[in-house]
């Protein structure tokens, strides 16, 4: 057997799963192949070991097992858990035990993915019995590359017409809400039923692995979570209880996405930005003025017109240089102006009401008071909307120029006299391009921690933003991409940061001349995230600098696959 991962959006996976030489896409179904229940002809099929055949999954004897059990095949599985389920051992599947049971309790189901992945990540993760088309995009999301068609099965022989948001007994369904062959022909039997039950689930695994190669594979279980309760809280749970599971898992740069539901919240990203305000981050040196602004349809910010109005009065003021910008926003609290490229500051959308629940509010001003209490601002000022109460009333000495309607004239001429009021002055060029450079730290900081403020010790600032460069010594240590909205490292950065012994990606001694594979890799640092800048070394030599394309935990344990993709190389 062979699995080969290809594409990755947290813990779930899509890649290729061969048996003897026939390859199936994942995450995929293990079909029931029996006389009563015919497997699709091209599809993965389980069958009873005894029966089994080259390319099949086979299903161990059970208890009730009329005669012994002769021959074996290649891949064998059990219904772990079952008294009357022989004990064999998963082969080469990570097994989710005792899935029935874990059904009924959401914690212990989260505990068992959580084992499951820390004991056994690079194999292909098999759930039997559970896999509904309603379950099958948050099953994916936890993981799990195979299900079986026993579910479909037993829908079919109860009368239950599934479909991705749940189930509808057959006799009361008015209106085929399909058009599949079984619906198109009007199903008249339980072999007629399963064939739709069948066809639904396969459509739901399709859609699943597109969301999967986008990157967008959340919201799609956001919204499917609604068909149960036992989803909508195993998700909380997960999200809530274990965040640095996800957490490492959750690429650094994603893909565009819409917070529609309260778990937008604390999806694993979200929850990332702020925990990393919280630990690493520090305003720019010389901006001691807050203005807390309101977000804004339109990402990155700065590009939409009532923050280029805001920015304006700001650039009017004659006082820009010493103004920290910092937007107030749902879900992820706050997000300063120098970090508006950073995803998911850009890439993330929310429906606007101007109603803000309990928890959001709550968390807003844990942020505001943090921000307040941590950065040491002299002036803070307070032009914001329908988060103008919330906010003001956690911060004492608050300046509020906005009346609630910050886009209005009066507001922002307000804004304009109070930042020329309460700012420092000084002057023109010098103070414009000691300013980059400290906004350069802040990014470098917030990206890489402490070594981001080594990489940028000393340095200043060239070009104009967002194209802005890191140099030092008239040599360029790396440089902001639009793009990626992050800070790219030469091979002279890169040597900065693997000094500090951050983001570093050891090899034995060799030069890597195209990518770097799994198998090259003999260690990664725990910091590494998908898509972060990762440097590459072997005994503190720096060899080359690229992206990370895999997780540590994975880099150090696969044997195949792309490690990290070289952008510069020693020569």
């Amino acid at each position: 057997m062979r699995f080969e991962i290809n594409a990755r959006d947290g813990l779930a996976r899509r890649g290729e799963l061969e048996l003897d030489g026939v390859v199936h896409g994942t995450p995929t179904i293990a079909f029931v192949d029996t006389w009563k229940h015919t497997a699709p002809k091209d599809g993965l099929k389980l069958r009873q070991s005894s029966l089994a055949k080259e390319g099949d999954i086979g299903i161990s004897p059970s208890g009730f097992s009329l005669s012994p059990h002769e021959g074996e095949p290649e891949i064998e599985v059990g219904y772990r858990g079952s008294p009357f389920a022989a004990d064999v051992s998963e082969g080469g599947f990570a097994i989710l035990d005792g899935v029935s049971g874990l059904s009924l309790d959401s914690r212990r189901f989260v505990d068992a993915i959580e084992a499951m992945k820390n004991r056994r990540l690079l194999k292909p993760a098999f759930c039997p019995v559970i896999g509904l088309p309603s379950r099958l995009a948050f099953l994916s999301y936890c993981g799990i590359d195979v299900f079986d068609s026993i579910p479909l099965i037993m829908a079919a022989e109860n009368g239950q017409y599934l479909n991705s948001d749940g189930a509808i007994p057959v006799d009361r369904i008015k209106e085929l809400p399909c058009e599949c062959a079984s619906c198109a022909e009007g199903i008249a039997d339980v072999k007629g039923l399963l064939k739709h039950n069948i066809s639904v689930a396969t459509n739901e695994l399709r859609l699943v692995r597109n969301h999967i190669a986008l990157g967008t594979l959340r919201e799609l279980v956001e919204s499917r979570i609604r068909a149960e309760t036992w989803q909508v809280q195993s998700l909380r749970v997960l999200d809530l209880e274990h965040s640095h599971l996800q957490e490492v898992h959750a690429p650094i740069k994603g893909a565009r996405f819409t917070a529609s539901s309260k778990e937008s919240l604390h999806r694993p990203d979200v929850a990332r930005w702020r925990r990393r305000l919280v630990d690493r981050y520090r305003r720019p040196d010389k901006a001691d003025t807050l203005v807390l602004l309101p977000c804004s349809a339109r990402k990155p910010y700065s590009i939409s017109p009532s923050h280029r109005r805001f920015r304006d009065a700001i650039f009017n003021s004659g006082r820009a240089h010493a103004v920290h910008e910092v937007i107030v926003t749902s879900p992820l609290g706050l997000v300063p102006r120098e970090l508006e490229l950073f995803y998911p500051a850009r890439d993330y959308d929310i429906p606007v009401t101007g109603h803000w629940d309990r928890d959001e509010q709550a968390m807003v001003q844990e942020l505001v008071r943090w921000l307040v209490e941590s950065q040491r601002y002299k002036a803070i000022i307070s032009h914001l909307g329908s988060e103008r109460d919330l906010v003001n009333e956690v911060v004492d000495d608050c300046i509020d120029t906005s009346d609630g309607d910050p886009n209005a004239r009066g507001s922002l001429s307000k804004l304009e006299d109070t930042v020329r009021e309460q700012a420092p002055n000084g002057g023109g060029g010098t103070r414009r391009r000691t300013r980059a450079a400290d906004d350069l730290s802040s990014i470098a900081r917030f990206q890489f921690g402490d070594a981001g403020d080594a990489l940028t010790a000393g340095a200043s600032a060239a070009g104009r933003w967002p194209a802005m460069k890191i140099v030092r010594d008239g040599i360029q240590l790396g440089a902001v991409s639009h793009q990626r909205g992050m800070i790219s490292m030469t091979l002279p950065g890169a040597a900065i940061v693997g000094s500090k012994d951050a983001y570093c990606v050891e090899i034995d001694d060799f030069l890597p001349k195209g990518n770097l594979f799994a198998i090259g890799v003999e260690d990664a640092t725990d910091d590494i995230r998908i898509g972060d800048d990762a440097v590459i070394r072997h005994a503190g030599d720096v060899r080359a600098v690229g992206v990370a394309r895999m997780t540590p935990v994975e880099m150090r344990a696969a044997d195949r696959g792309e490690a990290v993709h070289i952008r510069h190389r020693a020569r």
